[in-house]
């Protein structure tokens, strides 16, 4: 048998076939398919994860924000500015436009104004496994905030 200018036995491929030296590579290539399928799933859930903690942290300044209110249309007003800050300033992470933010006054309680900030999300970008759970309209973040006037 000859081939490009060189003899090879008619051995040759039984002795290429128990040669064991390209096994590693291919045992590598096996492992690194599964080790890097790993390494992107905990990446894709570490910003899944990034997203819900920044979706808390915005709900609750909401209601730190509408403290500070005087009136219930300030504590609303308050309250969802606050909210907007907190999205933007998460905006690599967060989609501050695909955001739905509900403020709204649930009435005078006996422990004071019920402030309710709620914060609807839905995204995709981070959906890249499908056993991953997605940041969906089902997303929902709120709170309830007690107001109380101090004097009493």
């Amino acid at each position: 048998m000859q081939t490009a200018g060189r003899v090879f036995p008619r051995h040759g491929l039984r002795l290429f076939m128990r040669n064991g030296r390209g096994t590693v590579a291919v045992e590598f290539a096996f492992v690194l398919v599964v080790f890097l399928s790993l390494l992107f799933a905990i990446v894709a859930f570490g910003f899944q994860f990034a997203a819900r903690i920044a979706l808390s942290y915005a709900v609750a300044e909401g209601g730190r924000g509408a403290v500070a209110g005087l009136s219930s249309t300030d504590r609303q007003s308050l309250a969802r500015s606050a909210v907007a800050n907190v999205l933007t300033s998460f905006s690599p992470l967060i989609d501050p436009a695909k955001a739905t933010v509900t403020v709204s006054s649930g009435g005078t309680t006996s422990n004071g104004e019920a402030i309710q900030v709620a914060i609807s999300y839905s995204d995709n970008r981070f959906n890249i496994f499908p056993f991953l759970p997605s940041l969906n309209a089902a997303t929902s973040v709120q709170t309830i905030f007690y107001v109380a006037d101090p004097s009493g």
